[in-house]
């Protein structure tokens, strides 16, 4: 081993966010390991005389990546959020970034509007409004997001039941990714009884029927993908459970927190459980303002517990528990803790991933 190599055991970071990449199908690209090279995410020989060298890889497809500039990704090279856990804190706005932003216009809920306090590029903040409901059998649902609030790719419903037996509804092209946010009882789908709670995640599989036993006053979120609203109502259950997932329900477990500096997430639903599409995560904010970041998936977010400020580009909005927020795909957002309490939330978005890539 040389002594520029035992001088230098690791990676430098290059950057602590990821590089938005395009790639084109079947391409060649050399991703740098080192973190030394001026083009990055990519190779420019600057590995010489260490013990690194470029990852080679052929793009799969057209489509534009993150691939990781911090070169501790354990997905490389794309990244894994790996770069959150480089420092003690999770990135916050910058006091630049807080002038830069002072005059963001406070935007109040449009009752003309469903109740939505819209902000830049079609994202918004909304509170629900019970008297908007639909209404069939002991089930009471209402849209929240979907393809005429501008989303292209979720629908997020929230269903509340009474006490009883819900009826069965199936959705014949689209996973349905369930939340229970207050209530107990149980969700059957196609004859398999799952016990329920509050913060429970529960999948359901396009295709498969399936209905809520309410013990008492059930409220759950559920997102689905592809997009639909309404379901079919059939009589009942007719033996389509898909066996291979046997396991569709998912607990708050906080040996299962996954650590972004001092914050947490844990997944709920994901492709453990036979999610493909959507990825549903529960986690946590302390006191804090996030970095103005995006993703490069569709979001939905329900607040849980605790206040903000939701803030885009020229706009903001507050937040509180029962709010719901949609993003859209590459929108630039910052999340604002407000509450001394902290902040709880539960997300869904597709394509399905980690939470804690962002660029």
């Amino acid at each position: 081993m040389s002594n520029n190599e035992s001088q230098n055991p690791d990676p430098v970071i290059a950057a602590t966010k990821p590089c938005l990449t395009s790639l084109e199908e079947g391409k060649r690209y050399f991703w740098c390991t080192c973190g030394r090279s001026k083009m990055q995410p990519f190779c420019d020989g600057s590995h010489a005389g260490t013990k690194f060298r470029p990852l080679k890889f052929v793009a799969e497809k057209t489509e534009d990546v993150l691939l990781c500039a911090c070169k501790h990704t354990r997905s490389a090279p794309f990244c894994d959020g790996a770069h959150n856990n480089l420092q003690d804190t999770y990135e916050e706005a910058s006091a630049e970034e807080i002038a830069a932003m002072s005059d963001a216009k406070l935007i109040e809920r449009d009752a003309s509007n469903g109740g939505k306090a819209m902000l830049d590029g079609g994202a918004y903040v909304l509170s629900p409004d019970p008297v908007r409901d639909e209404h069939k059998g002991t089930l009471s649902w209402q849209t929240l997001i979907g393809a005429k609030d501008g989303a292209k790719h979720l629908s997020l419903l929230r269903l509340s039941t009474a006490p009883g037996t819900s009826p069965w509804m199936r959705y014949e092209n689209s996973d349905t990714v369930m939340f229970v946010v207050s209530g107990t009882g149980s969700v059957d789908i196609e004859g398999k009884s799952f016990t329920v709670g509050p913060e429970t995640g529960v999948f359901v599989q396009a295709g498969e029927a399936f209905c809520i036993h309410a013990d008492e006053p059930i409220t759950i979120m559920a997102t689905i993908c592809p997009q639909s609203e309404k379901p079919s109502w059939p009589d009942g259950p007719n033996g389509a459970f898909n066996a291979a997932f046997a396991e569709r329900r998912v607990g708050v477990d906080h040996d299962k927190a996954e650590v972004m500096a001092d914050r947490f997430f844990q997944i709920l639903v994901d492709e453990q459980v036979g999610s493909k599409e959507i990825t549903q995560f529960i986690g946590e904010v302390p006191l804090s303002r996030a970095a103005f970041h995006r993703h490069l998936y569709e979001e939905a977010i329900v607040i849980l517990s605790g206040e903000g400020m939701m803030w885009t580009e020229q706009c903001r909005a507050p937040v509180k528990p029962g709010d719901i927020i949609f993003l859209s795909r590459r929108q630039g957002h910052s999340l604002e803790c407000t509450d001394a309490r902290g902040l709880r939330l539960m997300g869904a978005f597709y394509p399905s991933g980690s939470p804690a890539i962002n660029y």
